[in-house]
Parts: structure tokens; sequence; C-alpha cells
């Protein structure tokens, strides 16, 4: 039985690990003390850190909504990365770590038994244990529930409690992702069993806690002097104020009324970094995609030949140029920072720019004169997706394909897309994802996702599923690249480009601040402010 503790060799890497990471080098940040709270207080102290006081965050939207369990926007995940925690996390290097897990061990491929922190409470007083963990999966797997992550969970058989510190789970087949969801804020965090009303009031066992939110103004965390890491948080409280457009952000971050806060547009990013050599920038990983999602269910876009001339009418370069001046780069249904994601423009069907070939297509399907596919419904808070529907607009229009824009509030448009009720066109970005099956999923019709989005493509659903129990990564990158050449050859979605999700940008005076690939603000709790 392969175990997986305190005591294995860190510098020991498993070349056949399916995650990415050294599962002996998983758990090593508990060494010290033998413990994962004793180290933050040894690697702060040369900081010479000063304990308490308020870091304000410039947000650029509300959350919707706070349980884990049935959030789907991202602009909740920045406050459940703070208010929660799993039984693993990510490091800033991307590789896992610890947390409320200590240990693990592997009798097979299809186990895991989990050994659990002792000592750990919820924000409410409740003392977290093995019950809180079946709790949580069992409700995220509850159909009743329609939870998002049950796609993700799919392959969970069973979550058994052993004793109070002690959980197993049973997977239905090997799973190449499992141990990445665990990792990942929201996916894989843990919420008290009995309690409700999670969305509104939550109790977690992060680092801070609920204290108040004052939508459009501000959303205020406490620190949570229970938590289980010795001589952490540091901060007594953080505060996000919200700001709905960039040029507010930026004069409240230039003022410093703001500490800290990302922005979405790589010129503006640029630009102010540059203001101040105080500042300091941290672009993120090429890891947001920007798609335009089809609805299959009907008439025109059931029709193969349309959807191919709406992606042949497509210049992708042409977009990346105008919109991001080149700060990234031509993309398909995978960024270049996932397992088998593509790298730049590639050789996939359909990608080419040919409106010769689009007309072709549209008359071949009985539209000799041009279609009107209705509306394109964007997300109204995001001026990059703005500007690149706009010329996508334009460039459609060249092969006789018209659409009218319709800018749309977040939670509402997010709802359609969920639900697959949008008309014919919907475009709304994915940003990291921890692992390539949290957006393969997404074209899987075996997903409530994808099956609401009209999905019947039995091949494809197969070759998902294969990829996601293929453990060996370099075969599972060559399985990922041939599921995104079905995708667009069928041109089931139009993926455009991929970018950096956030450039994060804060003052100097913030110390001990790690920002994440994944873009939420995990390390605000060895944070410290010194003005």
């Amino acid at each position: 039985m392969p175990s997986h503790d305190l005591n294995d060799d860190p510098a020991s890497l498993d070349p056949s690990d399916p995650f990415g990471v050294s599962r002996r080098t998983l758990l090593r940040v508990a060494l010290v003390g033998a413990a994962v709270g004793a180290m933050p207080s040894a690697l702060f102290a040369a900081e010479d850190v000063k304990p308490g006081g308020t870091l304000v965050i410039g947000a650029d939207a509300d959350p919707i909504g706070l349980d884990p369990t049935t959030v789907t926007a991202y602009s909740s995940f920045d406050f459940t990365a703070l208010l929660y925690s799993g039984l693993l996390r990510w490091t800033p290097d991307m590789s896992i770590e610890p947390d409320l897990a200590t240990s693990y061990e592997t009798p097979d491929e299809t186990t895991y038994v989990f050994k659990l922190r002792e000592g750990v409470t919820f924000h409410n007083g409740q003392p977290f244990s093995a019950e809180d963990v079946k709790y949580t999966f069992d409700r995220i797997l509850d159909p009743a529930v329609g939870s998002r992550l049950a796609a993700y969970y799919s392959g969970v058989q069973s979550v058994t409690v052993i004793d109070p510190l002690t959980v197993e789970f049973k997977l239905k087949a090997p799973d190449a992702a499992f141990l990445r969801y665990l990792a990942t804020n929201p996916d894989g965090v843990i919420v008290p069993k009995g309690v409700d009303d999670l969305a509104t009031n939550p109790v977690g066992t992060g680092p801070f806690k609920f204290e108040s939110y004052e939508p459009n103004q501000q959303f205020t965390l406490t620190k949570f002097e229970d938590y289980y890491e010795e001589g952490l948080p540091i901060l007594d409280k953080v505060v996000f104020r919200f700001f709905k457009d960039q040029s507010s952000l930026t004069s409240a971050l230039r003022s410093k009324a703001i500490d800290m806060t990302w922005l979405k547009n790589p010129r503006v990013a640029a630009l102010i970094a540059r203001t101040s050599p105080d500042l300091v920038s941290a672009p993120g990983q090429t890891s947001r995609t920007f798609p335009v999602w089809l609805n299959l269910k009907a008439e025109p876009l059931n029709d193969v030949r349309v959807r191919q001339a709406l992606s042949l009418a497509t210049d992708r370069t042409a977009v990346l140029e105008t919109v991001l001046g080149g700060a990234g780069k031509v993309g398909a249904m995978l960024p270049e920072s996932q397992i088998g994601g593509y790298d730049g423009v590639s050789a996939l069907p359909n990608y080419g720019h040919d409106v010769a070939a689009a007309k072709a297509l549209l008359a071949e399907a009985g539209y000799p004169d041009g279609i009107d596919l209705g509306d394109y419904i964007v997300v109204a808070a995001n001026e990059l997706d703005v500007a690149a529907s706009q010329i996508l607009q334009q460039q459609w229009a060249e092969a006789g394909i018209t659409v009218a824009l319709k800018p749309m509030e977040t939670a509402p448009l997010l709802d359609m897309w969920v639900k697959g009720t949008f008309p014919t066109l919907l475009s709304v970005a994915l940003s990291w994802s921890p692992d390539p099956d949290a957006i393969l999923q997404r074209m899987s019709s075996q997903s409530d996702f994808g099956a609401n989005l009209g999905m019947d493509d039995a091949e494809l659903d197969q070759m998902i599923a294969a990829a996601r129990t293929t453990l060996d990564p370099d075969e599972r990158a060559a399985l990922h690249q041939k599921i995104q050449a079905r995708i667009a050859e069928n041109a089931y979605v139009l993926q455009i480009y991929q970018y950096p999700l956030r450039w994060e940008i804060w003052w100097d005076y913030v110390k001990g601040y790690e920002p994440l690939a994944a873009n939420i603000r995990s390390y605000v709790r060895t944070t410290s402010v010194d003005k």
C-alpha cells in the first residue's frame, strides 16, 4: 500500500506521477514541526513582518453566491479562497501541498485514504472531521443540488468515513484529474455538515471569516483567530472595494485608496506599472481563452456547415492583435498552460481565415444570400470581450453572417450559459482550470453542461473519458490534441485567443504576497501591510 506521508524524501520525483507533481513532495511542507502550522512563522520572521492592519483590495466584480458547492461565477472565487480550505492546495509554483489533510495512502489506482488534521474548527466553532468531508462530496454529487462540480467528481464511487480523522475515496476508474480538483478552491473545499445558507452566510475553515457585505460597495473579512496555521493570517482585516470600470480601479490604486488590484487589459496594466517604481506587477500564466459558445440544439447551428462557415469567417489573429496588441496567442480549446494545450496558431481544421469558403458552405447549407444568427450575447462588464465581439461581428458580416450584439449583466448571462438557454451565440471566457478535464467536460454530452449545449457526439464523449483515465502525461497530452482537433473540425465552439487572465498589481509596502496562476488570492493569508 503506497503511503504518502511526512517522511517521504522531498527530493524524490516519481516520473509516473499522473498529476504533474511528485506524490513524495506533496506533503513536504508539513515536515517542519510535524505540522503545516509550524512553517509560516519561521518563513516570515526574516521579513520583519508587521502583524495586524488592513489590506484593501480593489475588485472588479461582486461575488455571485458564496456557497462553494453551488457557485458558478469566477467573481466569487476570490472570496471563497479566503473563507474556505480543502484537503489539498496549490503552491505559487503550482505544485500540490497539504491543507486539511496531512497524508494519504493509495492501496490501488482507484483508492485514496486521507488522514486529516487534528484540532481544526469552522468559523462557527464546529469541529472539522471526516464527516464534513463526506457531507461535502455527497452534497456535490446529489443531483438535487445541481452543483457544477458533479461533472468533475463524477468518477467518485463512494466517500467513506473510516474514523473521525480518516476518510476514504473510492473512484470508478483511475482519474488523472482527481488530486488537482481537490487542490483547487472552490472546487475541493470542505463545508460544515448541517450548516445551511452558505450562499449568503459562508462558514469555512479558511484564514478569514465573513464580517459584512454591501453590494456594489465593499466586502469585509476579519481574521479567524482559531485558524490552524500557526502565525497566520497576519492581517486583522481584508476589505474588498468594488469598482465597475478599469479607470476607477487604476485611479484608486494611484491614490493608494486601495493597496492591491488586478487588471484585465494588458495595455492598461503595462502603463500603470510604469507610473511608479513602488508598484509591483505580476502577469499571470496564459490560461484564459475567449470562446464563442454555440447553441447546437436547433437550426441553424445544428448544421455543421453553418458552424464551419462561422469559423472560417473568423480572422483570429486580427482579433488578437486589435484587442490585446499581441499580448496573447491564437488558441484552441485548451490553452498552452494545460496538458496538451496548443501554443499559438495551429493547423487545426477550420482555423484558416477564408471568406470565400465560408460563403460556399453557407450556400451549400441553404443560405446563398447569407444568414442572420440573431443575438450574440457578451459580458457587458468585460471591455476586452466586448471589443472582441465587435470585431467578430464585422468579420462575419463580410461572409454574409449577421449578428446583433447584446451586452448583458454577468449573473443572467451565466445562468443562460450554464442552462443552454441562449438563442444562438454567447461569449463567456474560460479562466484557469485545475485540469484540462474541467474544460473538456463542457464538450461531453455526458455532462449537464454539454447536454444543455446540445452536444451529441458519442465518439468525442469516449475520447474525453479515455483522456481522464490516462495517467501517463505524454499519452494524455496526445489524446487532448486529438480531442481539440475533433472539436475544431465540427466547430462545436469557436475559440478565438488565449492570454493571461489577470495582471496583478500592488504597492511594495504589501509584503509576503504570492500571486497564483489560478488568479485567486489564497496567499493573502501570508500577507502583511507596512505603510
